[in-house]
């Protein structure tokens, strides 16, 4: 129900330009539909392509190496329209074309290459890092970085699709973006910028220990200044397997759903926290966002570590013991630092009834608990704790915040955070005309319903469908589109 997730094979270039303080990098924006990282920034790169193995490089024996070099190169021509690692000028004419027959499907990038005549050398990219997704992500890649400079004569440009926008930025003005709220992005952005902000010097041996650096002396994950994200190893619904930990605020920090009690577990959140701690950072509050075991399994542990107050739904108080009971509106105040990080609670429920989200109105930001999944799939409404008609009146009130980015407690955080919840609204009426599409003037029980409502869905997930299915049937019954008839639902004969 919860395979081991794989790696898929992918490649990133940093393309520069100037040296010293006038040093620049070319970072893009991901447009808003892609399916990983909608609105974050970037910089260009992507899958490995089955031709990319293909193409002719004696100098590299590595296999992986030698397709992620390719790709990289690709990616550069198709992304920014810029071809690094060719011998001479380039006609610029030929380059729009070449990009045009890449994005289009019609040719291949050895295909280009002899078309035109260029002698390309992919071998040349500087490494830069190889880095692999964290564990709580639903789509996870082992991306080799590379730098290049952009040869003279060219200028990227990016066609709005995959990505929105693209500009040159100097990596200190890119991290005080990031420290101001304004950017978002994942650690290895974070740490190439870095690299590039301590100078040329041994620039290209600083790169590749980023991901050394990420995780010493412990790992750290903070697409958002004031935002670290620690994933715990917990047993959730599938086909989650851990739950995100969140540390907001820069002096004073609220700790959101711890939720392994393991004591392993527990010490690598002891020791991110002792590190943050040296920062001037410290937890003065736990808050949960409801009752569930993989959001609370903690929370007994960091209440005694921490000596910080626990904060909760009324209703979570019939599970966990709370200091601090919280309504709709109410404000959970935190020191300011650069930014500021006061909170504010939402009773959001629909997949439980004590669940809250927390809302950062100033930066746009959304805490959201289990209201979202970070990735493809959607949440399970198990009734009678879950209710379907509950559940999408919350999505349309945080719809109607205009979040900028969702932090949930599964999978990863995602910008386009409107697109995000709108389609999973949309998800959720589409299952709804399923359910009443299945529903016939003779009553069916639940068991045959589910395979003509859930025919998209692994039959190992069916009984969590199942629960997912009552929650619509309910609902329909008290808009009276549906109704019970002895152990099945039929059709409202209304």
């Amino acid at each position: 129900m919860s395979p081991a997730k794989t790696f898929r094979d992918a490649a990133c270039v940093v393309l520069v330009r100037g040296h010293g303080r006038e040093l620049e990098a070319f970072w893009v924006r991901r447009g808003d539909a892609v399916p990983s990282q909608p609105g974050f920034m970037a910089f260009p790169g992507g899958k490995v392509d089955a031709a990319d193995a293909d193409f002719p490089m004696a100098a590299v024996n590595d296999e992986f190496e030698r397709a992620a070099r390719v790709c990289a190169t690709r990616e550069a021509l198709e992304e920014t329209g810029v071809l690094v690692g060719v011998d001479g000028p380039v006609d610029p004419a030929a380059l729009a074309a070449a990009r045009d027959a890449l994005l289009g499907g019609r040719a291949t990038l050895a295909d280009v290459v002899r078309e035109h005549g260029w002698a390309l050398h992919p071998e040349t990219l500087t490494f830069a890092g190889r880095w692999q997704t964290p564990v709580f992500a639903a789509m996870r890649f082992d991306t080799l970085f590379f730098v290049s400079r952009v040869p003279e004569g060219q200028a990227p440009s990016v066609i709005p699709g995959e990505l929105a926008s693209g500009e040159w930025v100097r990596p200190l003005e890119a991290l005080d973006r990031w420290r101001r709220g304004e950017r978002t992005f994942v650690a290895p952005i974070l740490w190439t910028l870095i690299a590039l902000a301590e100078g040329e010097e041994d620039l290209a041996a600083r790169l590749a220990q980023g991901p050394e650096r990420a995780k010493t002396p412990v790992r750290r994950i903070e697409m958002q200044w004031g935002v670290v994200l620690h994933a715990m190893p917990t047993k959730p619904l599938p086909p989650a397997r851990y739950t995100n930990a969140y540390l907001i605020g820069e002096t004073e920090m609220a700790l959101v759903d711890p939720g392994s009690g393991e004591p392993e577990h527990l010490r690598e959140l002891f020791a991110l926290t002792d590190h943050l701690a040296s920062e001037g950072r410290r937890v003065t509050m736990i808050v949960v966002t409801h009752h569930h075991p993989d959001h609370t399994g903690g929370v007994p542990a960091c209440r005694e570590h921490y000596g910080a107050r626990v904060v909760g739904h009324r209703l979570l108080a019939e599970h966990v013991k709370l200091d601090v009971v919280v309504k709709d509106g109410d404000v959970l105040p935190l020191a300011p630092g650069l930014n500021d990080w006061t909170l504010r609670v939402l009773e959001t429920p629909g997949h439980t009834r004590d669940s809250i989200s927390l809302w950062q109105a100033k930066r746009q930001l959304l805490f959201c608990g289990d209201l979202l999944p970070g990735g493809p799939g959607s949440v399970v409404i198990d009734p009678p704790d879950g209710d379907m008609r509950a559940y999408l009146a919350t999505l349309e009130r945080c719809a109607a915040l205009d979040p900028a980015v969702l932090f949930p407690a599964h999978g990863s955080p995602s910008g386009a955070a409107v697109r995000r919840i709108r389609a999973l609204i949309a998800h959720r009426l589409e299952r709804e005309s399923k359910v009443l599409a299945a529903l016939d003037v003779g009553p069916r029980p639940l068991e045959d319903l589910v395979p003509r409502v859930y025919e998209d869905t692994p039959r190992e997930l069916w009984g969590w469908a199942e629960r997912s299915l009552l929650a619509h049937l309910e609902k329909l019954e008290r808009e009276g589109r549906a109704e019970r008839a002895g152990e099945g639902w039929r059709a409202s004969a209304r």
